[in-house]
């Protein structure tokens, strides 16, 4: 499994309006749940905010990629945002945090797979370029080849 295997253009938010990291998680659910990769919005929800309370997952350099794994994800998917103001996640590097990967993994799941996920897009990050063209990215097709190009293939 790749990120572009799970990275779908539906799941993805573009200036999405939001104050809070909450509001952010929610709001990318509430996506997934539209798209039909997530059957309870509440039970998903319980499974990502448990999982930001064992530690950040704002990694740095603007990005942040919350995660849950719940029975209530039918198919293991990737939501996206680019958030139309900074927000505040406690970030390993202190800064606000403007692009997010939301990654619902299904509990049927039971491969190292979302591991695997994690790595490949902490890896594409360390590119600077990719944080740039995701940051500038306007279209789902700008995010997803950000994934399919630069100096990390896998």
């Amino acid at each position: 499994m790749k990120v572009t295997d799970i990275l779908s253009a539906n799941a993805m938010q573009f200036d999405l309006q939001a104050a809070t990291k909450a509001e952010v998680i929610q709001a990318l659910t509430k996506r997934l749940v539209s798209c039909g990769n997530v059957t309870d919005e509440a039970q998903f929800l319980e499974a990502v905010n448990q999982r930001e309370e064992h530690a950040t997952t704002g990694i740095g350099f603007g990005v942040a990629i919350p995660h849950g794994k719940s029975t209530a994800v039918t198919e293991s998917t990737i939501g996206f945002a680019k958030l139309a103001q900074p927000v505040e996640w406690q970030s390993l590097d202190d800064k606000p945090v403007e692009i997010v990967f939301l990654l619902a993994i299904a509990e049927h799941d039971k491969s190292d797979g979302h591991l695997k996920i994690l790595a490949e897009i902490a890896t594409k990050l360390m590119d600077d370029q990719v944080v740039l063209d995701l940051k500038a990215a306007e279209s789902p097709e700008q995010v997803i080849q950000s994934f399919t190009e630069g100096v990390y293939e896998q």
